[in-house]
């Protein structure tokens, strides 16, 4: 991060809000002088709002959570939308409503308790399976769709799209959502939130509409599941698109493993502080039948 109170050239700044999320995020006793006031710390309002949602300076954040470099159309949400105007980071509504997702699933040892956390809140979210984990685990799926969730692409083996040719991006999407099914809208966020023009033209071919996000949950945890979460769940505002996690592994060429007891831990406190300001979680679907997609 750049200077004091700006990201940098082209970045978001410490003065400016990132899409989705309200001014200040709320976090963390402030000692006995206020008892009952929660304010965030620098940190987590740097990295968890801003990073999170993606500057334009370069920086952008992994589906995983890490920050890393990303030089093209992945950079920003502003790169994608010029990729594919059609795509959805967050949408423009004055409902009290946004969209919590799960990428990387299923995963017996992270999304039972998801969904446990989801249905105990009232809340639907939409979850972007890996068609090879989806095979693996059909059981959860058919818990997914059964509890009211929307279940949508992210391809057969959580290919990185913009390093393949076209052919080999199209066989990705179409084996992930012959796993998926036909059912609902065909939704595809493409893995680690990487797109192109290219891309984007094959899966505009397919029927396939590129869902993004505007905050992530991963990236706000430095300080703790309840903090983080508990900030988050502050900070969003109506329309936001949340990206979290429920699966950890992934296997084949494009393997991964990271532990999500952190996110499971996050999520009550997360969807504690949105009922407590009266927003709901709705799949990604609706969330763009009652606003402006942004």
């Amino acid at each position: 991060m750049a200077g004091r109170g700006r990201a940098g050239r082209g970045g978001a700044g410490v003065g400016r809000r990132a899409p989705g999320m309200r001014g200040t995020m709320r976090v963390g006793r402030t000692g006995p002088a206020a008892p009952a006031e929660l304010v965030v710390s620098r940190r987590t309002a740097l990295t968890g709002t801003l990073l999170c949602a993606v500057s334009g300076t370069g920086l952008a954040v992994a589906d995983d959570g890490r920050v890393e470099l990303a030089l093209g159309p992945t950079s920003s949400p502003q790169a994608r939308r010029a990729a594919d105007r059609d795509c959805v980071n967050h949408v423009r509504t004055h409902r009290p409503v946004l969209s919590l997702t799960f990428d990387d699933g299923p995963d017996p040892r992270y999304t039972p308790a998801v969904l446990d956390l989801l249905r105990r809140y009232a809340a639907r979210a939409t979850f972007f399976v890996v068609g090879a984990n989806a095979a693996a685990h059909p059981g959860l799926v058919a818990r997914m769709r059964a509890e009211g969730h929307e279940v949508a692409n992210h391809t057969h083996d959580h290919a990185h799209l913009t390093e393949i040719g076209d052919a080999e991006v199209r066989d990705q999407i179409v084996r992930g959502r012959r796993v998926v099914g036909d059912v609902g809208p065909r939704l595809l966020r493409p893995p680690v939130g990487r797109t192109s023009a290219s891309v984007s033209r094959v899966a505009r071919s397919l029927g396939e509409r590129q869902a993004f996000w505007s905050s992530c949950l991963e990236a706000c945890l430095h300080d703790g599941a309840r903090v983080g979460g508990t900030g988050l769940g502050e900070a969003l505002e109506p329309g936001a698109v949340v990206l979290a996690h429920d699966g950890g592994r992934v296997e084949g060429r494009w393997a991964q493993e990271y532990p999500r007891d952190q996110t499971v831990e996050a999520l009550p406190h997360l969807l504690e502080a949105l009922a407590g300001r009266g927003l709901s979680s709705v799949p990604v679907s609706e969330l763009v039948r009652v606003g402006r997609v942004r």
